[in-house]
C-alpha cells in the first residue's frame, strides 16, 4: 500500500483555506461546527456522517448537541492529518454545507 501523505498543521491550514474555507485546523484536527435546528437534526446529520465514515473506513470525532454538530477529523492510524481527512470533509461539506 502507498504511504499516506501527512500534512503538518501549517500545510493542512493552507489546504483547508483552499479546499474547505469553512473548516479550520485545531490541535492537529480538521474541524467544523454545523448549526442545526434541534437535537434530532444534529443526530440525523451525525448518522449520515457515520455512513460516509464507515464506507471510507474512517472514524471522525462527532459531538452532538442541541442545535450544533461538531466534527473533528484526524487519521488515527497515521497520527496526523492526511488526504483521507480532506476527502471525508469534502463529502461532509457537500452534504451539510
Amino acid at each position: 500500500m502507498a504511504e499516506t501523505r501527512r500534512f503538518s498543521d501549517h500545510d493542512a491550514t493552507a489546504q483547508a483555506k483552499t479546499r474547505l474555507p469553512e473548516w479550520r485546523v485545531e490541535d492537529g484536527y480538521l474541524c467544523r461546527s454545523y448549526k442545526t435546528k434541534n437535537f434530532a437534526k444534529s443526530l440525523l446529520a451525525a448518522n449520515a456522517i457515520g455512513h460516509f465514515a464507515e464506507a471510507a473506513d474512517h472514524h471522525p470525532d462527532l459531538t452532538v448537541k442541541y442545535g450544533t454538530l461538531d466534527v473533528a477529523l484526524r487519521t488515527h492510524d497515521a497520527d496526523s492529518l492526511t488526504e483521507k481527512d480532506f476527502a471525508l470533509a469534502e463529502k461532509i461539506e457537500g452534504m451539510l454545507g
